[in-house]
C-alpha cells in the first residue's frame, strides 16, 4: 500500500521534471521580447533608407600655382543635434595637403540660421570636432574656407540634407 503511493509519487515527480525540462530547452532557444523589437527597428531603419552620415567631396581652386585640391568631409550621424565632422585635404597630386587653416560654417537660409562654425582642430594630418551642433532638420548650405597660404584663400559652398 504504501510502496504503491511511493511510486505514484515518483512517477508524478519525474513527469514533472521532464515537463520542466522540455520547457526550458523550448525556451532557451527563443529570442527574448526585446530582442526581436531590437531586430525589427533595426529592420524598418534600414528599409526607410536612414544612413549613418554624409560624405561631400568638395573641390577647391585659389587660382595660385598649387592652390588646387579637394576637402573630403565626413559627417556623422548628419542628423539634428551633436554631430562630428572629419576633414581632410587634398593636393593636386591627389595626396594629403597640410594647410594653414580649414574653416566650416553652416547655414540654413530659409529660416535664416547661421553661419554656425564647426570650430575645427587641426589634429594633426586631418581636421575634426565633435561638437557641432544642428538645431533644425533640412538643407544647410555648408560654406568650406580653404586657406593655402599665408595670403591665398577661397571659400566654396555645398548643399548637406540634416535628418530629424
Amino acid at each position: 500500500m504504501y510502496r504503491r503511493g511511493l511510486r505514484l509519487s515518483v512517477g508524478a515527480e519525474v513527469t514533472v521534471g521532464i515537463v520542466v525540462l522540455v520547457i526550458t530547452t523550448l525556451l532557451t532557444g527563443t529570442q527574448p521580447g526585446r530582442a526581436d523589437a531590437e531586430a525589427a527597428a533595426a529592420q524598418s531603419s534600414q528599409a526607410t533608407g536612414s544612413r549613418a552620415g554624409a560624405s561631400v567631396s568638395v573641390p577647391f581652386d585659389v587660382g595660385a600655382g598649387g592652390g588646387q585640391g579637394k576637402v573630403q568631409i565626413d559627417m556623422t550621424p548628419a542628423r539634428v543635434g551633436e554631430n562630428t565632422i572629419q576633414a581632410v585635404v587634398f593636393g593636386p597630386d591627389g595626396g594629403i595637403a597640410t594647410v594653414p587653416e580649414l574653416r566650416l560654417t553652416f547655414t540654413e537660409t530659409a529660416r535664416k540660421l547661421g553661419p554656425l562654425n564647426a570650430n575645427l582642430q587641426d589634429l594633426g594630418g586631418y581636421w575634426g570636432t565633435d561638437t557641432l551642433n544642428l538645431p533644425l532638420a533640412g538643407t544647410w548650405t555648408m560654406n568650406v574656407t580653404v586657406r593655402t597660404t599665408d595670403i591665398d584663400q577661397v571659400t566654396v559652398s555645398k548643399t548637406v540634407v540634416i535628418e530629424g
